[in-house]
């Protein structure tokens, strides 16, 4: 999925931005430049936000089959232990000796892309009164800081997903699963 989501960035970025930008030059007036900017716009986020879901989803699905077949009956526990769903799994490994420290960094920024998810899914992307995704964000944006990465904005109440997101939401998963799979 990484790959795929790298062509079609790449794609984007040298066919698409390239025609507008031609289109924009033979017009040599700034209106079309800002027409460039607001059509970009929505195509990039879209494909960020689909991959923002695609890549939560699968990690809930793997980590969801791995704390199935450790865990015997998953299905009850699961109905009862409250919370989000990663931390939730990783207790019920823990429970069986796995041993993930749940509050490590990798599992609470995941758990923030999570609620980020969440977001795009059930809101559309779309913030306002919504505390556990201002707090997802804000811890988001906080790691970002330190790195100086492009992760996330806020445009007119809606999440603006940077292609750093995405990738930072790879790598996360990518050392959760591993974490547990080394510890199967």
């Amino acid at each position: 999925m990484w790959d795929v989501y790298l062509e079609c960035m790449e794609h984007f970025d040298t066919n698409f931005s390239e025609n507008w930008k031609v289109f924009c030059e033979s017009r040599n007036e700034q209106k079309y430049k800002e027409y460039l900017r607001e059509i970009e716009f929505p195509y990039r986020n879209t494909l960020n936000s689909s991959m923002l879901i695609a890549f939560c989803s699968l990690t809930e699905y793997v980590l969801a089959d791995i704390t199935k077949e450790n865990v015997k009956g998953y299905e009850k526990k699961k109905k009862r232990k409250r919370g989000d769903w990663l931390v939730r799994n990783i207790k019920l490994l823990n429970d069986r000796g796995f041993s993930i420290d749940p509050n490590s960094e990798d599992v609470s920024l995941f758990s923030c892309y999570i609620k980020i998810r969440n977001c795009v899914v059930h809101n559309g992307g779309r913030i306002s009164n919504s505390k556990p995704f201002k707090e997802a964000i804000s811890a988001v944006m906080k790691y970002a800081q330190s790195g100086n990465y492009s992760m996330i904005k806020i445009k007119d109440d809606y999440l603006v997903l940077g292609g750093d997101l995405i990738s930072d939401v790879v790598s996360k998963s990518e050392v959760i699963i591993d974490g547990i799979l080394e510890k199967i």
